[in-house]
């Protein structure tokens, strides 16, 4: 008989875009470590945003404090769902934030005091813009599902998967696809997100009896314009590097974000704000040595991410 559940908190259909990130680490909030800090960014005003939290208490009658841009959301705890696990409980609680969300940076504060402390293992932002190029249509899942050794589990979804899972046990959590395996998750006590498109399954492959965790499933399949960054570039025998971008999307872009790596490390980032279509922007950096130089562009629309990767070639002649 399966324990806990997933359930739907919000399903429907945008003229635009929806963005999402995930604290993942779980933290301990005690006496000795009275806060803890969940920074997020939100690229324009979202029309509509949450914030998702799955703790983990000793007992139903914790005290807690949750501040948003330092503005008190709630002093009481009262989760919307909440399932035991051997002497703990886990917990999820859901906010409307939409009022109190931001353009730009974003601080979300758990505040608790007691000795005994409770451990927070996810918190989660869903931002949604507004963009008239874009159609989305979504549906978002929240909760606390234990996924029992042995157990194998189907999640159906439209276009790109986001599934936030934790598997603190010695046993694995495979993740399946059509194409074959995604990833295989276990042994640590902080979550792990996957995105994923289609229809996927997660299987426990456990000898043990303790359960793994499923904690959200977003899914989302979006009609979007072309966005799209030509990069051209090379690198003299000086040591510097000449690259140009241009946009030959259909759409302007509120950012383009360069990250250039030298044998797999980041030796210099730059972000570009504000590209319109046809615009063009030549850029300079230097190379400290020879090696493989990597670039990676992000174009950024309204939480929307194109991702495009490139090698540079370094002049011989």
């Amino acid at each position: 008989m399966p324990i806990g559940k997933i359930a739907t908190f919000d399903e429907g259909s945008i003229n635009g875009s929806i963005e999402y990130s995930t604290l993942l680490k779980s933290t301990k909030v005690s006496s000795e470590n009275r806060e803890l800090l969940y920074t997020f960014y939100a690229e324009k005003k979202p029309v509509k945003a949450y914030i998702v939290i799955i703790t983990e208490t000793r007992d139903l009658t914790t005290k807690w404090r949750l501040w948003l841009n330092n503005f008190s959301l709630t002093k009481e705890f009262k989760p919307i769902d909440t399932v035991r696990v051997g002497g703990s409980y886990y917990n999820l609680n859901i906010y409307d934030v939409t009022h109190l969300t931001r353009e730009g940076k974003n601080e979300f504060v758990v505040s608790h005091s007691s000795i005994e402390g409770i451990w927070v293992h996810i918190i989660n932002s869903v931002l949604f813009y507004e963009v008239p190029e874009f159609k989305t249509n979504y549906k978002l899942r929240a909760g606390i599902y234990l996924i029992q050794p042995s157990e194998e589990i189907e999640l159906d979804g439209e276009g790109k998967n986001y599934v936030v899972v934790r598997n603190p046990n010695k046993s694995i959590l495979r993740v399946v696809n059509s194409t074959g395996t995604v990833t295989t998750i276990g042994g640590s006590l902080d979550s792990d997100e996957i995105e994923v498109k289609g229809h996927l399954s997660i299987i426990h492959e456990s000898s043990q009896r303790s359960p793994a965790f499923l904690f959200l499933h977003y899914s989302e399949n979006s009609i979007t314009p072309s966005i799209s960054i030509n990069v051209n570039g090379k690198i003299g025998k000086d040591n510097k590097a000449v690259i140009t971008l241009y946009n030959d999307g259909e759409v302007d872009l509120d950012r383009v974000l360069l990250n250039v790596m030298l044998n797999g490390i980041t030796i210099h980032f730059k972000s570009f704000n504000n590209m319109k279509i046809g615009q063009k922007i030549n850029y300079e950096f230097f190379i400290p040595k020879k090696g493989n130089v990597h670039l990676r562009i992000v174009g950024v629309k309204s939480g929307f991410r194109k991702i495009l990767d490139k090698d540079l070639e370094w002049e011989t002649a």
